[in-house]
């Protein structure tokens, strides 16, 4: 690898981008291409089992939401710093804006504006994954924090399944205020709001929905919009780098005042 040269005339380090293109280039090339097979698999397989276009988005969309909750997390935190995280994390929904360009050019079902809304739901759970990420230090914490951001992300997904039994013994104003979170967390509600010009269906509020979970039994949902999830994701990522960049400005700190001072020169 090509180093710079340094003032005194030895070789120095590699520079900064190429550091990073060796430690994080690989896992990111690999992360990405997983992730365009899986989705990009489950559509061409929909499609061949003659499952009809609109199911075939559905289902892919599907397993693109379920796949980033799973790897995003994971991925973030397996970055050594800041700056991997951001890249192992982030190509996930980078690698889905791939898929979501095959289902444009493909579907009716998911227009150009459409594919744009959706790439923002996931850019802004990444987004999330990757700063809850940076709130640990050793592989551990990471470690323990990526499992609990995946099963954050699975439970907002599980809404329709869980959201019922909270609201037997709830008071109907309560109820309701239960149902519409259960709705705006939910990534999938709003991805599939965000096509639900071009497609017609909103998830949600589909016939299948009240016959299989329990949404619409105690109170009447909300109808779902698609930036509600992403501006809730967003907003809880940006808290969570802003507490991150907190807590690693202390360490510096603390570590700054506890290194021994240097001997003057003689």
């Amino acid at each position: 690898m090509a180093t710079r040269p340094s003032p005194t005339g030895n070789a120095s380090r590699p520079s900064g981008f190429r550091r990073i293109l060796a430690r994080d280039g690989l896992a990111v090339l690999t992360a990405s291409a997983v992730t365009i097979a899986v989705e990009l698999g489950v559509y061409a397989a929909a499609v061949l089992a003659g499952s009809g276009r609109a199911q075939a988005v559905l289902a892919t969309l599907a397993v693109t939401v379920v796949w980033l909750a799973l790897a995003a997390p994971a991925l973030s935190a397996s970055g050594a710093d800041a700056i991997g995280a951001l890249l192992r994390g982030g190509c996930i929904a980078d690698a889905s804006a791939v898929t979501l360009i095959v289902l444009w050019l493909s579907s009716p079902q998911v227009a150009l504006p459409a594919a744009m809304r959706i790439y923002c739901i996931l850019a802004a759970m990444a987004l999330l994954a990757v700063a809850l990420s940076c709130l640990a230090r050793r592989a551990p914490g990471k470690s323990a924090l990526a499992v609990a951001t995946a099963g954050g992300f699975l439970i907002a997904l599980a809404s329709p399944w869980w959201v019922g039994g909270a609201l037997r013994a709830a008071p109907q104003e309560t109820a309701e205020k239960i149902v519409a979170a259960g709705v705006y967390i939910n990534p999938f509600y709003a991805v599939t709001a965000a096509m639900s010009d071009s497609s017609r269906f909103v998830w949600h509020e589909a016939a299948a929905m009240y016959r299989i979970t329990r949404i619409g039994d105690y109170a009447a949902a909300p109808r779902a919009v698609w930036w509600a999830s992403a501006a809730l994701h967003c907003a809880a990522g940006l808290v969570a780098a802003a507490v991150a960049a907190g807590v690693h400005r202390r360490r510096r700190n603390r570590a700054a005042l506890e290194r021994p001072p240097r001997p003057a020169p003689l």
